[in-house]
C-alpha cells in the first residue's frame, strides 16, 4: 500500500484520551494520511459527521459520555447514505471475548487491541482497504459480513425457513 493512497484518505479518530488521539494522529500521518479529523467522544464525532464524511473511522470502545459501541451502533443505523457503511476500526484495551463479539455484532469492521503499534494499525487499515468484507443488511444486523473465511455454508438455510409449532 503506497503512501499516495493513504494520502487520499480522510480518517476520523474518536477517543476521549488526548494521548491516544495524538498517538493515532501521529501514526496515521507517518503512514501518509493527510487529513485526520479528531473528536473526543461519540457526540462530538456525530456533530463532525454532519459536515464531513471520512473514509475510515477509528474509535475507542470506552469513552464517556458516548462510548464507541453506542457511536458505532448509531452510525450503522444510517440508511441511504454511504456514511452508514464506512469502515470502523475499534480500539480497546478490553480484549475479552464478550467485548470483541459485541464489537463484531454491532458492525465493527476491525478490532485493534491496546497497546497499539504502527504495524497493527497499518494491518487493520490494509484489511479495510484492500480486503474489505461484503456489507450485509438484515433485519437484525447491518455491517461487514462477520465471516472471515470464504467457504460455502453447509447445513440448513434457516433465514428463509418458517418455524412450525
Amino acid at each position: 500500500m503506497s503512501a499516495a493512497l493513504f494520502g487520499k484518505l480522510t480518517i476520523l479518530v474518536v477517543d476521549d484520551s488526548a494521548y491516544m488521539r495524538h498517538l493515532l494522529m501521529t501514526l496515521l500521518q507517518a503512514l501518509g494520511v493527510k487529513e485526520v479529523l479528531l473528536a473526543i467522544d461519540g457526540d462530538e464525532a456525530w456533530d463532525l459527521l454532519q459536515s464531513k464524511e471520512p473514509d475510515i473511522i477509528i474509535t475507542d470502545a470506552a469513552m464517556m459520555p458516548v462510548d464507541g459501541f453506542s457511536f458505532a451502533s448509531r452510525l450503522r443505523s444510517i440508511r441511504g447514505r454511504a456514511l452508514g457503511m464506512v469502515p470502523i476500526i475499534m480500539v480497546s484495551g478490553h480484549t475479552d471475548i464478550a467485548s470483541v463479539e459485541r464489537a463484531r455484532d454491532i458492525g465493527i469492521s476491525e478490532f485493534l487491541s491496546k497497546p497499539i503499534s504502527a504495524r497493527g494499525l497499518y494491518e487493520r487499515l490494509i484489511q479495510v482497504l484492500d480486503r474489505p468484507r461484503q456489507f450485509v443488511e438484515t433485519p437484525t444486523y447491518r455491517g461487514p459480513d462477520r465471516r472471515r473465511r470464504d467457504r460455502p455454508f453447509e447445513g440448513e438455510d434457516r433465514r428463509g425457513a418458517v418455524a412450525l409449532i
